[in-house]
């Protein structure tokens, strides 16, 4: 199962961003799920490096993304990461035993 998780500030600003795990709906390289994530989680990283330039901290490589956000976050970048959010909720809901998702608040 993919899990990711979302945090976030006692605000809602989006804090770090969590995916890891396998869907498990095919073999490696030929998940359609796995696939659906990855083109997500890509996707978040290109609008964030090449169109608000605001690099995140973290890792992304195959099978895990462990993602911090930078503070101050414009709104440009806000847009892309919940745009990604709710990309990562749908298939969450449409493939309950292949993804799971959560949000969380930091206690700072």
């Amino acid at each position: 199962m993919i899990r990711a998780c979302l945090w976030r500030s006692l605000d809602g600003t989006p804090e770090r961003l969590s995916v890891l795990g396998h869907a498990g709906r095919g073999h490696f390289g030929e998940d359609i799920v796995c696939a659906a994530v990855s083109a997500l989680m890509e996707t978040l990283m290109l609008g964030l490096r090449n169109v608000v330039h605001e690099e995140p901290e973290g890792a992304l490589e195959t099978g895990v993304a462990d993602l911090r956000f930078c503070r101050p976050m414009s709104s440009e970048a806000r847009v892309i990461i919940e745009t990604i959010v709710e990309g990562l909720k749908d298939l969450a809901y449409s493939e309950p035993k292949a993804v799971s998702f959560r949000e969380e608040s930091s206690q700072q």
